[in-house]
């Protein structure tokens, strides 16, 4: 489903982030086919999740893991990614060309960024800012919300 790609810790996430909606399929009129409402649900869980891992990082000052629940909650990320991916396609015609969701989850290699962050804190701190840089270039490049 996914061309492998990591956020890398040496590699810019901005300017990644920039180059993958620039690279996103455009629709009829030029603007970017994937819309906002298509991956919320995800973003929210990234939002919801980071929550808790600054709320844990305040109750166990100095740690560099996430616990065994919010690994668990944040490997569950993946499941949320294959479900929006698996709703588009189910509608989409056989042998087609993947829709704006697996166009978006493709190249920003957001399922084996997922993977790459193990249980790691600043892995998915690293992860969190790549998702803000990609909604926040969504939106400047015209991205829209319905």
């Amino acid at each position: 489903m996914e061309q492998v790609k990591k956020v890398s810790p040496k590699g810019n996430i901005v300017e990644r982030a920039e180059n993958v909606i620039n690279n996103l399929k455009r629709n009829k009129h030029g603007g970017i086919a994937l819309k906002t409402n298509q991956i919320r649900k995800f973003l929210t869980a990234v939002n919801i999740l980071a929550n808790k891992v600054a709320i844990y990082k305040a109750e166990h000052p100095g740690a560099t893991e996430l616990s065994e629940d919010l690994t668990a909650e944040m490997q569950y990320l993946q499941v949320k990614l294959a479900y929006q991916v698996g709703r588009e396609k189910k509608d989409a015609k056989p042998q087609s060309q993947p829709g704006p969701v697996e166009d978006f989850v493709n190249n920003a290699g957001l399922i084996s960024a997922v993977k790459n962050i193990g249980n790691s804190i600043a892995e998915f701190e690293k992860f969190n800012r790549y998702m803000e840089a990609l909604v926040a270039y969504h939106k400047f490049y015209g991205g829209k919300d319905l």
